[in-house]
């Protein structure tokens, strides 16, 4: 191989992709006409996919997947097959990622790993029970496979058989105790099953493993939050942030610490932030809306709760938030309304009722506030005592 040749291919093939994702056909059919130029061989080309996958160069990757793959024959055909789906998949390209994965198990259907690829695909567009018989079809025939074990025990996890996900889990580990998704996977599992301690042992040990993960360091993130440990959260959400300032997740969840903490500006700025990542994420906007609210811009408050419940319209706890407005600026009526929605949608919920009470109160309906405060202590006996804030925060 002459370096310098594929050096300067790289760059100039490089040069075209740019930013823009409906650039990439112009780009393969460049990197193509190039490749046969420089006579770089369909090997080459996936040499070059397989480097620019471990650089998290997503865009190179594919190009020259693709590339590769419209050259390539036999085995090669097969490898690019499966470096094409992958690189497809994480660009959003289903259809394309789909029939790369399964002619590539046409060429080999004994291939877990390709297996494995093509649930994780399911799994992203909601196939689950298709992915399911992936998953099984690569554990029939080797049941320690690292990555069939690894997936099947998320399905397990959301099915809820907890039990049978953690044996999948440390099958995984097991077998390759450095799998970071299978430590990553058991640690969210652990924290699911309330054993925090060990959950905080295995986040930590995944992030040794891939410290470049900005999932790891905000699935961290919260679990210290949900300690209390809030500077050590934000530690591992800022962390998060200058991997992948973009992780919504993570901006959501940064601004809700930030909000428990007083720090107006900041937590806007977080969720500000998110919502010009996806405008359509009503817990967002519900938490930016419980934030205004709070600090008396109640005008840009009532907009997003108004925005939240046409997202999400079966929310009980946006309901009670817009109703908790409404009544602190006089429009009872209104604010009766909504909380009676809250209601319908979870009797269950005890600062709902006390609110109402107060409410029913506030307009002269003094039964009926008795017999909603009688409800909600029924419910949670110090309910009177953590109602200095009716603000709520959705995690």
């Amino acid at each position: 191989m002459d370096f310098d040749a594929v050096g300067d291919f790289v760059y100039k093939v490089i040069g075209t992709i740019g930013s823009d994702k409906k650039n990439l056909r112009s780009s393969i059919d460049f990197a193509l006409d190039l490749a046969e130029e420089k006579s770089l061989s369909p090997n080459d080309l996936l040499d070059l996919s397989n480097a620019c996958k471990q650089q998290k160069m997503v865009m190179e990757e594919y190009v020259f997947a693709k590339a590769c793959f419209i050259r390539a024959s036999g085995k090669l055909r097969e490898e690019a097959c499966f470096s094409l789906g992958t690189a497809a998949h994480i660009l959003g390209f289903s259809l394309e990622a789909e029939a790369s994965y399964l002619e590539a198990l046409k060429e080999n259907p004994e291939n877990g790993d390709v297996r494995c690829a093509y649930a994780e695909l399911l799994l992203d567009l909601g196939r689950t029970e298709a992915a399911d018989k992936e998953y099984k079809k690569v554990l029939e025939a080797s049941p320690e496979h690292v990555k069939a074990n690894t997936g099947y025990a998320y399905l397990l996890t959301e099915y809820g058989y907890v039990r049978e996900a953690e044996e999948c889990y440390s099958r995984a580990l097991t077998a390759d105790p450095d799998y970071v998704p299978a430590r990553g996977g058991y640690a969210n599992l652990l924290f699911d099953l309330g054993r925090l301690r060990d959950a905080e042992k295995e986040y930590k040990l995944a992030i040794i493993l891939d410290p470049e993960d900005p999932s790891l360091h905000h699935n961290c993130g919260v679990l210290l939050s949900f300690l209390g440990r809030s500077s050590e959260a934000e530690g591992e959400y800022r962390k998060a942030l200058s991997l992948n300032p973009r992780h919504r997740r993570t901006l959501f969840n940064y601004g809700n610490l930030l909000a428990r903490e007083g720090r107006a500006s900041e937590a806007e700025e977080q969720y500000t932030e998110a919502l010009a990542l996806d405008q359509n994420d009503a817990k967002v906007h519900s938490n930016y809306a419980n934030l205004l609210a709070r600090f008396g811009r109640r005008y840009e408050a009532e907009m997003e709760y108004k925005k939240a419940l046409s997202l999400d319209p079966e929310s009980a706890e946006g309901h009670y938030s817009y109703g908790n407005l409404l009544s602190e600026i006089g429009r009872l009526g209104e604010a009766q309304d909504q909380y009676e929605k809250a209601l319908v949608l979870n009797p269950y919920y005890p600062p709902i009722h006390y609110s109402y009470g107060l409410l029913m109160r506030k307009m002269g309906h003094f039964d009926e506030a008795k017999k909603e405060y009688t409800k909600a202590m029924q419910l949670d006996p110090d309910i009177g005592s953590k109602m200095t804030e009716t603000w709520i925060i959705l995690d």
